[in-house]
């Protein structure tokens, strides 16, 4: 029993823990990625982006999309060179995404966790005035970024 109890502590003691996402205000995603040195997507809705448009700098992949798992681990793997950052509403749905890409091998995803709309992290991306675009062109920028 002492022995079991002692292997379960030293498991305990050596298995790393699970580390935090990275989070990044979203003036501080914007200046990443109006300079380049980081690639912003939005994964809210097509509604969503209609609604308010999209964050100056992103590219607009929905995560409602069946195909959103391919997208994003293509995205992933063609620009191994930059680090990525997600975009949604209100922060909730990055939190996951994210989670969910770091188990999946991808543990360096950033989470723009005050998100378009703000939540107790921050105002958000609109109500720090920061720029927007039509969906379109973020849509567009996808596909730039795979070739």
């Amino acid at each position: 029993m002492l022995r079991c109890l002692f292997l379960s502590f030293l498991l305990l003691i050596t298995t790393p823990l699970a580390a935090e996402p990275s989070i990044i205000s979203a003036p501080d995603a914007f200046s990443a990625s109006s300079a380049g040195e980081m690639i912003l997507v939005d994964i809210r809705s097509p509604a969503e982006w209609a609604e308010t448009g999209v964050a100056e700098g992103a590219i607009a992949l929905t995560m409602h999309d069946p195909a959103f798992p391919k997208q994003i681990s293509a995205l992933l793997n063609a620009n191994k060179d930059r680090p990525v950052a997600l975009i949604c509403a209100t922060g909730g749905r990055t939190q996951y995404v994210v989670s969910f890409l770091a188990k999946n091998g991808f543990p360096d995803v950033i989470d723009v966790s005050e998100g378009m709309i703000g939540n107790a992290r921050g105002p958000g991306w609109i109500a720090r005035g920061l720029p927007l675009i039509a969906a379109k062109d973020a849509q567009a920028a996808y596909r730039s970024l795979l070739k």
